[in-house]
């Protein structure tokens, strides 16, 4: 009878140490230290609205945005009455045959679409995939000189539209805007990472709980 009690006293004694155990190690990730970047600026668009936006990304991204060293020597124009469009016909696929360049945000000062209506296209026969872009014009900081590129038709710049009432998430087709004017960026870093959650078995749960602390930089 003695060491049945002994071994019950035991049990309870050891049970949340190894309920403890089970637990994750609440390691941290590379996630959990993410910089979070927000460029801000003003969208000018081809229908004439002017708009404050932030959170500006092009194609969900803010640097290695890859656009194409538009041709210095190129066919004419021509309008396509298929498509009721003006129309500049590439002899070469941009996206394998023309030198690139991967524009970051925070080197640029506007990006410019000159002429939504005419577009740029490489298809090499008729049955083939045919593939369209824009012309945009690029203006680097500190400079007074654009640079022209292609940029392929179908991309969206996502941003946040701030006003008055609050802040509108807008997705806008490249062919839509006439100036994105980016005047800066502020980006926060996480140190710690607020998170309750459950750790152990279901039998044996147990609460974590951290504090988050960021800081904000702001850079024009």
């Amino acid at each position: 009878m003695k060491r049945t009690l002994l071994l019950i006293s035991c049990l309870l004694f050891t049970a949340p140490t190894a309920c403890t155990s089970m637990g994750s190690s609440g390691s941290k990730t590379a996630e959990d230290n993410k910089q979070q970047v927000n460029f801000y600026g003003i969208l000018t668009t081809h229908q004439g609205q002017t708009d404050t936006v932030d959170h500006i990304l092009i194609e969900g991204k803010h640097n290695d945005i890859i656009m194409y060293d538009a041709p210095v020597n190129h066919a004419a124009e021509k309008f396509n009455n298929a498509t009721k469009q003006t129309e500049i016909k590439l002899e070469a696929n941009p996206i394998t045959d023309f030198s690139k360049t991967r524009i970051d945000l925070s080197t640029i000062s506007t990006i410019k679409v000159p002429n939504e209506l005419t577009i740029w296209f490489y298809q090499k026969e008729k049955k083939h995939q045919r593939i369209e872009f824009l012309l945009v014009e690029i203006t680097a900081k500190e400079s007074s000189e654009s640079k022209p590129y292609l940029l392929e038709h179908r991309t969206n710049i996502s941003c946040n539209s701030v006003g008055k009432s609050g802040s509108q998430k807008k997705e806008v087709p490249l062919s839509a805007i006439d100036t994105l004017t980016i005047e800066g960026y502020s980006f926060a870093l996480s140190t710690e990472k607020k998170d309750t959650k459950k750790t152990g078995s279901a039998t044996c749960p147990l609460v974590k709980t951290e504090t988050e602390t960021t800081t904000e930089i702001v850079v024009k």
